[in-house]
């Protein structure tokens, strides 16, 4: 195993991603949810095959360590241990329920890289010599497709790595790739959004970087930048059959002074490279970290990306379920109707670069089902980070946030026989796959009952959204409506039952739901319809931190 650099930068980019996440939402004071039912989005848009899908983001070393062949072993997951473990993540079987049923897979970066998460590449062609070789990437594309998975790869357009040989060249002012990255020969003396240093010296000037000086920006407004971005792109979508790319921190792509965020330079150049993407690949996905708020990550759909990742609708959720009040859920889901097109962003919980929810929720299971639920019944596309299905938990620094997955509850987790690369979570013996996939009330199992639910209704994975409103804080009521189809999502954020829970009713299009069955426990429920007052009861009783998913039964 190579020597990687781990500590000093996973320390740094740590503290850097830990100040990405504070991103100013909007108070739910300001934006709350209306006394009438909100619209789903006020633009709509023809549902893609990414509507259908449910994604999975893998970090490919710490997923699964191959068991022969030349990297077997080696306490570090690669393309061939996954290939391996395809069938845990879905098994072709429609008849079967023992795989989790996701059917698309983001995989963090797997190119050549001199560090342990690959974010800042030497080569942009070439597989990490860690993970495996471009034929077993081939391989992996090729058996996810057999088996109905879409792949999806990380796409690091900001920067690269200073060992990168276009940066090498760079160094030297009277280089054809000296405009490749963005110099200057005083040093500007401005820092970055979080104060951090962005211009780095060297005896041939200062260089920009905004997360790190190993990871130096490219200059798009050089034309010959662009074009062999769009080579690489062109050689990944049509070469290898890719899917679609995960764009990182494409937010930051193009700085107008020290404005280094959302510039209108980034979102011409987006959008232009869109229009490249579907010149190569019509249906092929771009979906971009725009870690802003939803009032300005929206703004990149749908032309410039096909979706972004939902950062404050993340936060608004996990927030709700610590506070048992979901008025900042509420508020979040009211903005996020508003702002996109129907379904086009995605709903997830945390990723590579947040503490991961069971730690956010403190061990709290029941809170894990409550954000599953509220994720996979909700609108948008989901996106699961590994391990989340079995509440492995993890806080920062980085590397801790991405450790390897517990197949088993052995000393090396059914990952491989040698020593790991990073140390286990210390509830391993507990959160394990082979552990929970054995226990039908596990979080794992209830994570795949909910997909199983999504999987085979279009009404959750395409359908319209409307904020039901409510005067209990403890309520959010969403229904999901598809032409004549119709079905509410109820949950109960509470610690206590709630007797005669009322959803305001103004259309008069709840009282349906007088009658209604629980498609996720199959449990009739009678409640009424509040005429007069313009509202439903649909259930009698709210059961404490319960979701429902209701069908009206004649």
């Amino acid at each position: 195993m190579r020597t990687r650099t781990i500590l000093a930068i996973g320390a740094l980019v740590a503290s850097l991603a830990g100040a990405c996440a504070r991103v100013v939402a909007q108070s739910p004071a300001t934006i709350q949810a209306p006394a009438k039912a909100a619209p789903s989005a006020t633009r709509t848009f023809e549902a893609q095959w990414w509507n259908d899908a449910i994604g999975y983001e893998i970090f490919v070393r710490s997923f699964k360590d191959s068991s022969t062949g030349p990297l077997a072993n080696d306490g570090v997951g690669d393309l061939r241990g996954l290939i391996d473990s395809l069938d845990y993540l879905n098994d072709n079987d429609p008849s079967t329920d023992t795989d989790l049923g996701i059917n698309l897979i983001w995989l963090m970066p797997i190119m050549e890289s001199p560090s342990y998460h690959g974010y800042d590449i030497t080569d942009y062609r070439t597989i990490d010599r860690e993970y495996g070789t471009n034929d077993d990437f081939r391989e992996l594309v090729q058996n996810c497709h057999a088996r109905g998975i879409r792949v999806v790869i990380d796409h690091v357009l900001n920067h690269c790595s200073w060992e990168h040989p276009w940066f090498k060249d760079s160094r030297d002012p009277g280089s054809s790739k000296r405009d490749w990255f963005i110099w200057s020969i005083e040093d500007p003396g401005w820092k970055g959004l979080w104060n951090q240093p962005v211009w780095h010296h060297t005896d041939k000037g200062f260089y920009y970087g905004m997360f790190w000086k190993g990871m130096p920006d490219l200059n798009y407004r050089n034309a010959d930048v662009t074009r062999e971005i769009e080579e690489i792109t062109r050689y990944w979508l049509h070469d290898y059959d890719v899917d679609g790319l995960r764009l990182d921190a494409i937010r930051h792509l193009i700085e107008d002074g020290q404005t280094q965020e959302n510039t209108p330079e980034t979102h011409a150049w987006l959008k232009g490279f869109n229009a490249f993407c579907k010149s190569v690949r019509p249906d092929s996905l771009t979906i971009g970290e725009v870690w802003s708020p939803t009032s300005e990550a929206s703004k990149y759909i749908p032309d410039e990306l096909d979706m972004v990742f939902e950062f404050q609708l993340a936060d608004a959720t996990l927030q709700s379920i610590v506070s048992r009040d979901a008025t900042k859920l509420r508020g979040a889901l009211y903005g996020v109707l508003r702002s996109y097109p129907r379904n086009q962003f995605s709903n997830f919980l945390t990723n590579h670069d947040m503490n991961r929810v069971m730690s956010v929720l403190k061990g709290d299971e029941t809170g894990a089902r409550l954000a599953a639920a509220i994720m996979l019944l909700g609108p948008g596309m989901p996106f699961l980070y590994y391990g989340e299905e079995i509440g492995l938990s993890g806080e920062k620094p980085d590397e801790r946030i991405r450790t390897p997955m517990p197949w088993t509850g052995g000393e090396t987790l059914g990952f491989t026989s040698a020593t790991l690369w990073q140390t286990p979570q210390p509830d391993y013996a507990i959160r394990n796959i082979a552990r929970q996939a054995s226990d039908p009330a596990s979080l794992l199992n209830w994570y795949k009952k909910l997909i199983r639910v999504r999987s085979a209704n279009a009404t959750l994975r395409r359908g319209d959204t409307r904020l039901v409103g409510t005067a209990d804080p403890r309520i959010l009521a969403l229904e999901r409506s598809l032409e004549s189809e119709s079905l509410l999502v109820v949950v109960n954020l509470g610690d206590e039952p709630i007797r005669d829970g009322v959803l305001r009713d103004p259309d008069a299009r709840l009282a349906r739901y007088s009658s209604s069955i629980d498609m996720l426990t199959s449990t009739p429920h009678t409640g009424q319809s509040l005429t007069t007052a313009k509202a439903v009861v649909p259930i009698a009783v709210l059961e404490p931190r319960r979701v429902y998913l209701l069908k009206p039964t004649p």
